[in-house]
């Protein structure tokens, strides 16, 4: 993780916290985010891989208060599922609350006025669930100009859902 009120564009590899079962190398200090990482990790041991991000499109939908939907193409609603939005402040001021958020229906979270999270079985699906946020965040933002957006209908998300659910 990063380590606790230092610049992110400054840092290398090396400056890194690891932290294993809640405990991080000794004299170091992680993020904040340490904290609601442990707690989604005990409470969906399928996650093994959370990322906090500021992609710039999925961003500003956590800022504006807009919703973004997956319905846009059968892969983000895949990848991606439902979004979850967690207030302001939630994921340092309730933890566990902010673990109950995110689960295999919910994989990403937008952040109130503070990013995302997306979580994923192992570094390279949440890399792939954030990369899926970020463009179909892209993508609905895209459609403002040439008109409003229409999502995949009921009977395709319910077949995506009989086709991919069972896998989950």
């Amino acid at each position: 993780m990063t380590p606790y009120q230092e610049d992110r564009g400054t840092l290398d590899a090396d400056d890194l916290v690891l932290v294993r079962e809640g405990e991080c190398e000794a004299g170091t200090a992680p993020s904040r985010a340490a904290r609601v990482h442990q707690a989604i990790y005990k409470k969906h041991p399928e996650i093994g891989s959370i990322i906090n991000a500021y992609p710039v499109n999925a961003t500003a939908f956590g800022v504006t208060g807009a919703v973004l939907d997956s319905r846009t193409i059968p892969e983000s609603y895949i990848v991606i599922r439902q979004v979850a939005r967690v207030p302001f402040g939630l994921q340092f001021e309730d933890v566990e609350a902010t673990a109950g958020e995110v689960s295999l229906k919910r994989p990403a979270a937008l952040l109130e006025n503070d990013g995302v999270l997306v979580t994923g079985a192992d570094i390279l699906q949440a890399f792939d669930r954030l990369e899926v946020l970020e463009s179909t965040a892209e993508a609905i933002i895209n459609t403002c100009p040439i008109g409003k957006l229409e999502p995949m209908p009921g009977e395709v998300t319910r077949e995506l859902d009989r086709v991919f659910l069972k896998e989950m």
